[in-house]
């Protein structure tokens, strides 16, 4: 079997309420206003992350589409393309497969294209993703009481109170070779807990961190940032924590010391009471913080968006801060980014998204 080809990023295009391109993307400071885009009078929630002036859905993404393919000098019109969205577009871009698998549809899509390129079977892919806050989710995500009604996401925070909504739009190139960054790791599980709540051991997503990290050949060690999927929501935040700590932090107080009776001996994320579990501070694993605390939640694009935060700033060497905190949750053992950005120490970076349905991913970037 011939050795696996480099998997690089040579485009990057993104559009969320923070602003347009990479840059703009790590200011620091939340975007969610009132929405005016539809009437929100009759919800419980009003507030969301939109962006000024955008185009329709399909107008952003072949604007996103088209400044990737640019940037990375490619061909649009001979280069295969992926996508990540609720639902087929209205007109055809056309896309070799649309990826409607929630909220790791994005991340899905650029497994999928890395797999492609790794073996041969692409050259280039572009990958991309778009969601734009509009009536019809927004009123289900209210109606299920799953919106901050405090109008502030709280990821990994103890009072945390749920998640908002986001603009995000985002497009990628990836090729063999040499690029702005490099997709070394990638894995895909499902841990089938629930239809909608993660496993509380957070078996799932640990796992593909593992596998991640084992494909790019990386030790735990060398990742110094993460880019969390924590939406701000009570048990899938501390689930998530729970599979950070498992393999980050596998000795940890609170971490394998906290049995649950499973036979593999993971930790429960919500322990019983007079189960510890301390803020871990700076004590050797990730820098962790969830940028949906800045520019929301963008559904189906989110895995790509964030994709692209992360990989720009690893660039920049400047770590995107955990917002909205209040105090530290003792179910969330993470050394969380809070305050200001953090520089970066190297340039391995993770990103992880969990959907419902239990299903996982995990990328491993790194810089230049």
């Amino acid at each position: 079997m011939s050795e696996p080809r480099p998997v690089s990023v040579t485009g990057l295009s993104i559009l969320t309420a923070l602003g347009r391109g990479p840059e703009a993307q790590l200011t620091g400071a939340p975007a969610f206003t009132e929405v005016r885009r539809f009437d929100t009078s009759n919800r419980r929630v009003r507030y969301a992350a939109t962006a000024a002036e955008t185009g329709t859905l399909e107008e952003e993404l072949d604007l996103a589409i088209a400044t990737a393919c640019a940037q990375a000098g490619v061909d649009r019109s001979t280069t295969p393309l992926l996508l990540a969205l609720h639902s087929a577009p209205d007109c055809d871009f056309g896309q070799r497969r649309v990826y409607t698998s929630a909220c790791v549809s994005a991340s899905t899509a650029l497994a999928d294209a890395a797999t492609l390129i790794s073996t041969g079977r692409a050259d280039r892919i572009v990958v991309a993703a778009a969601y734009l806050v509009e009536p019809h989710q927004f009123a289900l995500f209210d109606a299920g009481r799953a919106l901050a009604d405090d109008n502030t996401v709280r990821p990994f925070s103890l009072n945390r109170r749920g998640l908002l909504l986001g603009d995000g739009v985002a497009a990628v190139v990836l090729q063999v070779g040499e690029g702005l960054a490099q997709l070394l790791g990638w894995s895909r599980t499902g841990d089938a807990y629930h239809p909608c709540q993660p496993s509380p051991d957070g078996r799932g997503l640990a796992t593909a961190i593992q596998r991640a990290l084992a494909k790019a050949d990386v030790p735990p060690e060398a990742i110094t940032y993460l880019n969390a999927n924590a939406t701000g929501t009570p048990f899938a935040d501390a689930a998530e924590a729970a599979a950070i700590t498992h393999v980050f932090h596998p000795t940890s107080p609170g971490s394998a010391k906290e049995r649950v009776g499973l036979p593999t001996g993971f930790p429960l994320a919500n322990p019983p009471s007079g189960g510890s579990a301390q803020q871990m501070g700076t004590g050797g694993g990730p820098a962790v913080s969830s940028t949906k605390g800045l520019h929301g939640h963008a559904l189906e694009a989110s895995g790509l968006v964030e994709f692209v935060v992360t990989v720009q700033a690893l660039r920049e060497g400047k770590l995107p801060v955990n917002a909205g905190f209040l105090e530290a949750d003792p179910a969330c053992s993470v050394d969380l980014i809070l305050d200001a950005p953090r520089p970066a120490t190297s340039a391995y970076g993770m990103t992880v998204n969990s959907a419902f349905g239990g299903a996982n991913t995990a990328l491993v970037v790194r810089a230049g």
